[in-house]
C-alpha cells in the first residue's frame, strides 16, 4: 500500500502551495514533480507482480488518484487539461484517492500475500472539502482508512476490524510496532472459543476418559474373577458327583487324549483344564496306561494322583463278541451274558441309562413313548469284552464306537433332510429289517418316506418287522403292559414312524434312508423264498405283486 508518509509529504506540501497561489495558477508542474518523487520511491521498495507492467505506469496511475482528489472544487483551476490517465470529473462527484487496483508485493518476498486498492468510486455523499472548499485531509484519513489499509473501502469503515484503532490520525497503517506483521490466511474458518469453555471442555473430557477406564477395569475384575471361580469349582470338584467308575487308559495316550477321555467318561467337566492344570504342575506326561477307578467327585489333584500309579496289568480272560446288523438290544444282552461279561439285565440298565458325554447322546430326544431309550445305538461290530466286567465299561466301549461311525457328513446330511438322528435311526432300523442288501434297502427308504412325505393318503407305514417287535420285545418285557406303547411300535395300528427303533441298523441301513433312490413307490414286498423284491406305486399293483411273490 503506499507509504503514509509519503502522502502525508505530498498533501501538506499541497496545502501550502494552494494556499500561497492564485486561483488561476496553474497545477500540472506540481503534480509532475510529485510524480517523479513517489515513483522514484515506491520503485525502490516494490515489484510488480503483474508481468510486462511498467512501474512507472502504476506510480503515474496513483498520482492521477492524488490528482482527483486534490482536483475538487477548491476554487482554483487548471488552466491545462489532466493526464490522459485521470478521468474526467463529474460536477456533483468528488473521488476519494483510489487508483486502480494495483497487486503490490514487497520486493524479493514472492508468496507475500497480496495488497489491492479498489478501483471503484465512493459513493456520491463522500465529501472531503472543508468550509473553504480545500480538500480536508483528516476527513479523508477518518473515511478512507479501510481503503488505505487494503480492506474494502465502505463497508469496513463502519467494521470493528477496520484498521482504526483510536490514534490520533484515526488510521492503522497496518503494520505493528515491531516491524511487518505478516497475515497468513490457511483457508480454514475458525471459531474462537474462550479459553474458561476449554478448559471446561476438557475437564469433561477427562472424566468421561475416567468413567470409561473405571467401567472397563470393573469388568475384566468381574470376567476374570467369575473365571477363576467357575475354574476354582471345577478344579475342586464342588458341583461334580456320581458313582467311582473303572477307566481304562490306553497305551501311548497324552496329556490331550487323556484329558478328553476322563471328559466323555463324565469324570471332570473341562478336558483343556485339566491339560492346563496338569501342566503346571508338571504332571502331564505322568500318567500311566490301565484301569484306573475315578470318580466324578475327585478334585483334579486326586484324579492326577489316580493316574500317575503304576498298573500292574494282570491277566484278564476276554472275550470276542459279534453283533451284527438288526441285532436287538434283548438278543445282545443275552449274548453278552452268556459269554460271561456281565449279567443280561444289568447291561440293559446301564445301556439305557448310562451318560458319558459323547456327543451324539445329546442329539437323542426324550419320548415317554418309548420302550427301550437306547435301542438302535448298539452299533453292529465286533467287540472285545473282559469276563466278569463293569456293565458301565461294557456300554461306555459300545457308546465309544457309535459316536466315532456317525460322522459330521451324516448328521450335516440329516439337517438337510430335516430329520432327527432318532428319527433317521429308527427309521433305518425299519429298512435294516426289511431288506437284505443295500440296493433293496435304498428302494425300500425311498417307499417309507414317500408314505411319510404322504401322510394324509398314506397315514400308515405298515411294516412287518414293527408288529414283529410290540409282540415280541415290548409286550412280553413291560412290567405294566401298556397297550398304547405296544399300538404306537404297530405301524399297522400306528401312524408314522413307531416311537423308537426296532434293532440296531448297520451303515448301510443308515445310508440307504439318507441318500434312498428317487421313486413315486408306495408299496413293495419280496419273495420269501427267493428274495426277490416287488414295488408299485398303486394298490392294484400292489396286489398283483402279492401273488407273483406267493403271499396271495
Amino acid at each position: 500500500m503506499p507509504d503514509k508518509n509519503l502522502l502525508d509529504d505530498i498533501l501538506n506540501e499541497y496545502d501550502s502551495k494552494s494556499s500561497s497561489v492564485s486561483p488561476d495558477e496553474d497545477m500540472s508542474s506540481f503534480f509532475e514533480e510529485q510524480a517523479t518523487a513517489a515513483d522514484a520511491e515506491l520503485s525502490d521498495a516494490y515489484t510488480y507482480d503483474a508481468p510486462g507492467q511498467q512501474e512507472q505506469e502504476d506510480t503515474a496511475g496513483e498520482i492521477a488518484g492524488y490528482e482527483q482528489v486534490c482536483g475538487g472544487d477548491d476554487g482554483y483551476t487548471a488552466d491545462e487539461p489532466a493526464a490522459e490517465d485521470v478521468q474526467e470529473e463529474d460536477e456533483e462527484d468528488i473521488r476519494v484517492f483510489e487508483p486502480a487496483a494495483v497487486s503490490l508485493s514487497k520486493a524479493g518476498d514472492e508468496g507475500q500475500e497480496e495488497e489491492s486498492f479498489p478501483d471503484s468510486a465512493p459513493e456520491e455523499d463522500d465529501d472531503y472539502s472543508d468550509d473553504r472548499g480545500l480538500f480536508d485531509r483528516e476527513r479523508y484519513y477518518e473515511k478512507n482508512s479501510a481503503g488505505l489499509s487494503g480492506n474494502a473501502p465502505d463497508d469496513a469503515a463502519d467494521d470493528d476490524d477496520s484498521g482504526y484503532d483510536g490514534d490520533e490520525d484515526g488510521y492503522d497503517d497496518g503494520y505493528d510496532d515491531d516491524g511487518y506483521d505478516e497475515e497468513y490466511d490457511d483457508g480454514y474458518d475458525e471459531e474462537y472459543v474462550p479459553a474458561h469453555h476449554r478448559k471446561k471442555s476438557n475437564g469433561a473430557g477427562r472424566l468421561i476418559f475416567a468413567l470409561i477406564m473405571v467401567t472397563i477395569v470393573i469388568s475384566i475384575a468381574l470376567i476374570g474373577s467369575a473365571a477363576v471361580i467357575s475354574a476354582s469349582t471345577e478344579i475342586l470338584a464342588l458341583e461334580r458327583s456320581g458313582a467311582s467308575r473303572t477307566v481304562e487308559i490306553p497305551q501311548g495316550y497324552g496329556s490331550r487324549e487323556v484329558a478328553e477321555l476322563l471328559q466323555s467318561d463324565g469324570i471332570i467337566g473341562n478336558a483343556e483344564l485339566f491339560r492346563l492344570f496338569s501342566r503346571i504342575n508338571s504332571q502331564d506326561s505322568t500318567f500311566q496306561a490301565g484301569e484306573h477307578t475315578l470318580a466324578p467327585s475327585m478334585t483334579y489333584g486326586d484324579i492326577i494322583e489316580e493316574l500317575q500309579k503304576k498298573i500292574v496289568v494282570e491277566e484278564r480272560e476276554s472275550v470276542t463278541l459279534t453283533f451284527k446288523e438288526g441285532i436287538r438290544l434283548v438278543d445282545a444282552a443275552k449274548m453278552i451274558e452268556e459269554a460271561g461279561v456281565c449279567d443280561a439285565k444289568d447291561f440293559i440298565a446301564a445301556f439305557n441309562s448310562s451318560k458319558f458325554g459323547f456327543g451324539f447322546e445329546s442329539k437323542i430326544g426324550s419320548n415317554p413313548m418309548k420302550f427301550y431309550k437306547m435301542e438302535g445305538y448298539l452299533f453292529p461290530d465286533t467287540y472285545e469284552f473282559y469276563l466278569d466286567d463293569d456293565p458301565q465299561n461294557v456300554v461306555k466301549r459300545i457308546y465309544r464306537n457309535f459316536d466315532a461311525k456317525i460322522t459330521p457328513d451324516l448328521y450335516g446330511r440329516m439337517d438337510d433332510m430335516g430329520y432327527s438322528l432318532d428319527e433317521v435311526i429308527t427309521l433305518a432300523s425299519i429298512v435294516q429289517k426289511e431288506a437284505g442288501d443295500e440296493l433293496n434297502m435304498k428302494i425300500v427308504a425311498s417307499v417309507f418316506i414317500n408314505r411319510l412325505d404322504n401322510q394324509n393318503k398314506f397315514p400308515k407305514l405298515q411294516s412287518d418287522p414293527t408288529s414283529s417287535y410290540s409282540e415280541d420285545v415290548v409286550a412280553p418285557n413291560m412290567e405294566v403292559y401298556s397297550a398304547t406303547i405296544c399300538d404306537a411300535y404297530d405301524t399297522y395300528k400306528g401312524e408314522g414312524l413307531p416311537p423308537g427303533a426296532i434293532c440296531n441298523p448297520g451303515i448301510e441301513a443308515i445310508n440307504a434312508v439318507l441318500y434312498p433312490r428317487d421313486t413315486s413307490y408306495y408299496y413293495f414286498c419280496s419273495d420269501l423264498d427267493t428274495g426277490e423284491f416287488y414295488y408299485a406305486e398303486t394298490l392294484s399293483e400292489h396286489e398283483s405283486n402279492l401273488r407273483k411273490a406267493g403271499l396271495r
